[in-house]
């Protein structure tokens, strides 16, 4: 513990300049000099006070602190800071703390103002809340300790600084876990029946009414003299790739967070959805600092690839669908299911169809949009003004364009996805299981 502020308190600096204001009137209105020597010997009796106090005041305090917080948190998620605070001391504790902290951290609901009698502990918790992904510290702590008096104000700093990362909010795929299940129910989800082709054989089971006649195993059935019909699942052991763009066109800001924080909750979702269907799951972030996790297998990995990507965060750079997709190339040329996570602007196109193909050659490609919220926002506004008009006119016209590009790399056999950022978790989901069950790979 060091002391880095020493002053005098309110109370200190008010009965001072009580004092001199006492002072100043009876020097004014009184020409009593014993008055005055009585007032001279009241306030050398106090300043012996305020010294003895001072003297009191410097040495190191007797306090126990000891904070307590979860060393994971979750992004824009309220957390519980507990304090446990011990006076040892002989004399009543009178302190006010302050947690050192940056923009990134919001700190409510504790008092900071406490006291204490000696040999007396205190437990007491505030709320903190996390804004941004990625390992930080919370900490120092500040304590403002009073004289006994009060008359004396010393700051304190505990140097004892809490590590935390903060992590995406998985709360929902937490409670998936709990209640047993992999990806499935999600509201909005859609699904397909099996086409026959595209799975693989399970094992051999009792015959059950609503079983398709060709599941019966005759050689089986002759063998056991009852019905014995073959369960299949879907294959397993196949590739999906997310290409995740990082570039400054996700920093857009939307009422749920960034398009890149929506991205990255709606991938890391999707990759637990994967692993947990028994297939490999493969991720490429690009732009100015690539950042890539080779092919990972079974639900114990959906750690690896939460931690991998945990604190990624988009740069300023403009995005380079070619020089991505070679990287990815060089890596990966086993068929897959390649996912294209970006958001587009009329700059892309030129650059984003010559890409797309050239990942065709060897992948199926879905490409997902994240569509600029901005724009539905203005075309469904209601028109009052001039200025209002325009907006729309040219909100439409940049959404047309969009959606006729989006028609051109269709057209090339491309997968294309376009939704807001609430929806894309869905969207990510439907177009990983559709192709699954559909046999695409």
């Amino acid at each position: 513990m060091t002391r880095i502020a020493f002053r005098p308190s309110s109370k200190g600096l008010f009965s001072l300049a009580l004092l001199i204001v006492i002072f100043i009137l009876a020097k004014l209105f009184s020409d009593d000099n014993t008055v005055l020597d009585g007032l001279t010997a009241i306030t050398l009796i106090l300043l012996a006070f305020g010294l003895i106090d001072l003297l009191q005041s410097r040495r190191q305090p007797s306090l126990t602190i000891k904070r307590t917080l979860p060393g994971q948190l979750s992004f824009n998620h309220w957390h519980h800071l507990k304090y446990h605070i011990k006076n040892t001391d002989t004399h009543q504790a009178k302190l006010q703390l302050r947690e050192h902290i940056n923009n990134d951290f919001i700190l409510e609901g504790f008092n900071t103002n406490q006291t204490l009698e000696p040999d007396e502990e205190l437990l007491f918790q505030g709320r903190i809340q996390s804004l941004k992904r990625g390992a930080a510290t919370v900490g120092p702590l500040e304590i403002c300790l009073h004289s006994p008096w009060q008359l004396w104000q010393s700051y304190w700093l505990i140097d004892d600084v809490l590590d935390v990362k903060t992590y995406p909010n998985f709360e929902r795929l937490r409670q998936q876990h709990l209640q047993g299940i992999s990806n499935l129910p999600i509201a909005g989800l859609k699904q397909r029946k099996k086409r026959g082709s595209g799975t693989e054989f399970h094992q051999l089971r009792d015959f059950r009414q609503g079983d398709s006649i060709r599941q019966i195993d005759w050689q089986a059935t002759s063998k056991r003299q009852k019905l014995i019909a073959k369960e299949y699942q879907e294959e397993r052991n196949q590739q999906v790739i997310v290409m995740l763009d990082a570039g400054h066109k996700m920093n857009i800001e939307t009422a749920i967070g960034s398009h890149f924080d929506a991205a990255l909750n709606a991938l890391l979702m999707l990759s637990h959805s994967v692993l947990k269907q028994g297939d490999w799951f493969s991720m490429q972030s690009f732009n100015q600092h690539e950042r890539w996790l080779s092919a990972v297998k079974g639900a114990q990995n959906v750690s690896q690839v939460m931690n991998h990507f945990y604190d990624l965060q988009p740069d300023e750079s403009a995005s380079d669908y070619i020089k991505a997709v070679n990287s990815l190339l060089s890596k990966r040329s086993k068929r897959a299911l390649v996912l294209v996570v970006t958001t587009l602007n009329e700059e892309n196109f030129d650059d984003l169809l010559p890409a797309l193909k050239s990942l065709q050659r060897h992948h199926l490609v879905a490409l997902v949009n994240i569509e600029n919220v901005a724009l539905s926002q203005t075309i469904n506004s209601d028109i009052e003004s001039v200025s209002d008009a325009n907006r729309y006119c040219a909100a439409l016209e940049l959404k047309n364009h969009y959606q006729a590009h989006l028609k051109r790399i269709e057209k090339a056999g491309v997968i294309c996805v376009n939704c807001q950022p609430e929806h894309l978790l869905t969207y990510v989901i439907n177009t990983y299981l559709n192709v699954k069950h559909a046999g695409l790979l």
